[in-house]
């Protein structure tokens, strides 16, 4: 099978693109990320899998949503004896067209061509092997599987060197069938039992359950009759104990009833004792407040002497406070006059300082202005020029995509024009659609056509020369494409490309010394505008001009001044700031001595009232009550408080010996004996009579019999479990014996496998380079310099080289019927530059006489490819974009 070219139209995001690939060798498609590489061969699947009609989710994914149409696919192909384009249009104006080219023509439609294609396809393609030779995005280290492809199969067993008897007896599949649907009769591929043999295994498990049932429900008579044995003895014995539980019941009453009233007695002593107690902390309480009042009122008259004597010690000490404080408000005074006169003189230097300041800045911004006004001169000029261009980046880039298109389409129509060339063999005239061609002996003149022609020998011969269909269309894409071009030369004033590509050249370089001078000026301006530079100028030389009395000062010696002035106010002000704490420090310490006197004077009053509540409260507590009584009353409640507490202690002592706990575990253990037999008695008379019920009704259901009823279908349901093992056993020995044949003859074939992956790969690897391929054609190892690592450890990039190889080698053996063409989609991105030089030498070795098909986004990973053939996708712009560009120096 061969991909000789393949368009889409409408596909997704692509409008339009048409794709022409090599018949032989290696075929690099390059172009950006989602500029529709892959969507090639996913469009191909499409259009060989679905019919135009197909709701199937992967054909409603690239309906295109841009416009109302529908997405078009057309490959042509070669595939055995045939060659064909075939075209489908999905979602709207649905439409399938099949042209046959050889080895007959022939046109279909609709259905009925998309069955002759999945014919012709079945007949001739190895659909694994067409799946397995793609290297996709997502399982580019994914290992290739390569065990159902009949064509590797039958180019290993020619390379093994096996005659074709020996590979029919082999492989005959019409045997491997005949044994494959009998082990399927009893097993599934994964060898679980299935059909005949499940459904006699399922019949015995349920015959055998019945019989276990049967059984089960005979046992449940014996012991339903047991049990109603079992209960009558049960309840009897219940009988006979009942008299001894009630007598401890009696027993147990008596002493709780006891308990219980020695219990309320005790109550009735504790509630005395509260009351007695309450009444002996109320009499202490208040004899002890009458004892604290007494000695409040002897704190209170010390507090009043020692208040008086601190008020006469602050008195004295306000009179010295106030002198001080008088003659540090004088030395403050004298320091501001002083730090009010040096601050003045500072000032006056700084002003000098700042005129001469402010006239160095006019300076300055006059030369700023000056060159500001002559770059944008210069600004001005260049604006003007590039004002009278107008080709522009746009038009420039559309020029030449134009260009592009005039050279694709004049090489097309030339490759698909009918060349005719004409000798004379005397002297003649040639009519060419009524144009005279004059012919002299021996002269040749060859014409090319791309449309229908009548050429004539008058009084001789009448000829029509009709080209290909494509030749006319050829023809007049040309000049479409010429047309497009002129249009866009036009507009710029433009003979032809090179007088664009001039003007554009001069256009960039006027805008390169545009942005020059436009940078300059921002950088003299710094983000300012002119206008306030201006301003500030005006202001500037105004200010200088009103205040003429500078004339030469020198401005260091200005500031020199500023400095020695700035130095003497300093030391003003420190003075004035020391003189001014001084005063405040005094004036402090004189509040200080005031406020102190009057908080003393404030305690003194205090204390003095204090002092006469507490006189006050004591005299009116012993006129209510006498101290002498208070002491009385204390003392007598204290003594019933303790009498009350030792009738407490002693009726405590009688229910400690009573031991209430005991009593009334002991009346709840009797309790719950009586009931749990009440309980019992009843429960085990029930039971005893559903017993007598269940065997009634079982008396008349059979159950033996029903047993040996199953215990006969346990038997006949063996016998027929035992004839299909038997069965299933014969199948499944015969095809193990048919597989280990199967696997032997693999395993023969694998060597050349093997074999011819180790001379690619010696290109990438080194001399040293071997792999481990298992029955099943799957790399397993490689070995390098004798070391040998399993294929899951190996590093990315040695995964993606293997599958290619591994590919290569596939596209190598198979028969030239039977080849498919190579997918790579965007792999080798692990790879290093060293190793993607080496893979270059493989790709030319294994390409010669297959079709390998190389998508990428990085073409340079692919520069070293000899004589690949390169298409490039350009930049995505609607259209067909396609440019080829020919085998790599």
């Amino acid at each position: 099978m061969k991909l000789h070219r393949l368009a889409l139209r409408n596909y997704r995001g692509v409008e339009d693109r048409e794709i022409c690939f090599a018949d032989r060798g290696v075929t690099v498609v390059s172009g950006a990320n989602e500029i529709g590489k892959s969507s090639l061969f996913e469009a191909l699947d499409l259009l060989l899998e679905y019919k135009d009609r197909s709701a199937h989710k992967q054909v409603k994914q690239v309906k295109p949503t841009h416009a109302d149409v529908g997405a078009e696919v057309e490959a042509e192909i070669s595939t055995g004896v045939y060659r064909f384009v075939y075209r489908k249009r999905f979602h709207k104006n649905r439409e399938t067209a099949l042209s046959i080219l050889a080895p007959v023509r022939e046109q279909l439609a609709g259905d009925e061509a998309h069955d002759r294609v999945q014919a012709m396809l079945a007949e001739t393609v190895d659909t694994a092997l067409w799946q397995a030779q793609r290297v996709l995005q997502a399982d580019s280290t994914t290992p290739v599987e390569l065990s159902d492809c009949d064509a590797l199969s039958r180019a290993l067993d020619i390379a093994a060197g096996r005659g074709d008897q020996d590979a029919a007896d082999d492989a005959n599949p019409v045997l491997i069938e005949q044994i494959e649907a009998e082990y399927r009769k009893y097993f599934t591929a994964t060898g679980r039992e299935t059909g005949e043999w499940a459904e006699a295994r399922a019949a015995l498990r349920e015959a055998k359950a019945h019989e276990a049932a049967c059984l089960t429900a005979v046992e449940e008579v014996d012991e339903r009759l047991r049990r109603h044995t079992e209960l009558g003895e049960q309840i009897a014995a219940l009988d006979s104990g009942r008299a001894a539980v009630e007598q401890r019941l009696t027993a147990a009453t008596t002493a709780a009833e006891r308990v219980a009233a020695i219990s309320a007695d005790l109550e009735v002593a504790e509630a005395a004792a509260k009351d007695t107690a309450t009444t002996a902390v109320g009499a202490a309480r208040a004899l002890a407040d009458r004892l604290e009042l007494q000695a409040e009122l002897t704190r209170r008259g010390t507090a009043v002497a020692e208040a008086q004597a601190a008020a006469h010690t602050a008195d004295a000490l306000i009179e010295a406070a106030r002198i001080a404080a008088e003659t540090a408000d004088a030395d403050a005074a004298a320091a501001e006059a002083a730090r009010i006169a040096a601050t003045a003189a500072a000032e006056a230097a700084r002003s000098v300082v700042e005129r001469l300041r402010q006239r160095a800045e006019a300076d300055r911004l006059a030369e700023r202005l000056a060159r500001i006004a002559a770059a944008e001169t210069e600004f001005a000029a260049v604006e003007a020029e590039l004002a009278t261009i107008t080709v522009t980046d746009a038009g420039w880039r559309a020029i030449q995509r134009a260009d592009a298109e005039v050279h694709i389409a004049q090489a097309k129509a030339e490759l698909a024009a009918t060349v005719l060339e004409l000798t004379a063999e005397s002297d003649t005239e040639l009519l060419a659609d009524q144009a005279v061609l004059p012919l002299s002996t021996g002269a040749t003149r060859t014409l090319t056509l791309t449309e229908a022609t009548e050429l004539r020998l008058p009084g001789v011969l009448r000829a029509r020369i009709v080209p290909a269909a494509s030749a006319a269309e050829g023809q007049s894409t040309l000049m479409a494409a010429r047309a497009r071009l002129t249009a866009l030369l036009e507009p710029a004033g433009c003979a032809d490309v090179a007088a664009a590509e001039a003007l554009d050249g001069h256009r960039r370089e006027l805008s390169t010394r545009r942005d020059g001078l436009s940078a300059a000026l921002a950088g003299l301006l710094a983000g300012e505008e002119i206008a306030e530079l201006r301003r500030r100028s005006a202001e500037l030389a105004a200010d200088l001009d009103a205040d003429p009395e500078l004339g030469d000062a020198d401005l260091d010696t200005a500031r020199a001044a500023v400095a020695a002035a700035t130095a003497a106010q300093a030391a003003a002000d420190r003075d004035g700031d020391s003189a001014r704490a001084a005063a405040a420090q005094c004036a402090a310490a004189r509040a200080q001595c005031e406020l102190r006197a009057a908080t003393g004077r404030e305690r003194l009053d205090a204390a003095r009232t204090e002092l006469d509540a507490v006189t006050r409260r004591l005299a009116e507590a012993r006129a209510a009550t006498a101290d002498d009584r208070l002491t009385a009353a204390a003392a007598t409640a204290q003594s019933a408080a303790e009498r009350a507490d030792q009738r407490v202690a002693e009726l405590g002592l009688r229910y400690a010996e009573a031991d209430a706990e005991a009593v009334a575990t002991e009346l709840r253990g009797a309790t719950e004996s009586s009931v749990a037999l009440a309980a019992r008695h009843e429960e085990l008379t029930r039971e005893q009579r559903d017993a007598a019920v269940a065997l009634e009704v079982f008396g008349g259901e059979g159950r033996t019999s029903k047993l040996q009823a199953a215990q006969t279908a346990v038997s006949r349901a063996g016998t027929v479990h035992d004839r299909v093992r038997d069965r299933a056993r014969a199948a499944a020995t015969l095809r193990s014996v048919i597989g280990r044949h199967r696997e032997n003859t693999r395993r023969r074939y694998v060597e050349p496998f093997r074999a011819e992956i180790q001379r690619l790969g010696r290109g990438v690897f080194g001399a040293t380079f071997e792999v481990e391929v298992d029955s099943d054609l799957r790399i397993r190892s490689r070995t390098l310099d004798g070391r040998t690592v399993p294929y899951d450890s190996l590093s990315g990039g040695a995964k993606e080289q293997l599958g290619i190889i591994a590919r290569l080698a596939v596209a190598a053996l198979v028969a030239h019927d039977d080849t498919v063409p190579v997918v790579i989609d965007d792999a080798l991105g692990f790879t290093d530059p060293d190793r993607l030089a080496r893979m270059a030498e493989v790709f030319d070795l294994a390409g010669a006489d297959g079709q390998v098909i190389v998508l990428t986004c990085a073409p340079e990973r692919f520069d070293a490819i000899a004589d690949a053939h390169r298409i490039d996708l350009g930049d995505g712009a609607p259209g067909p974009v396609v440019h080829e560009v020919g085998p790599a120096a």
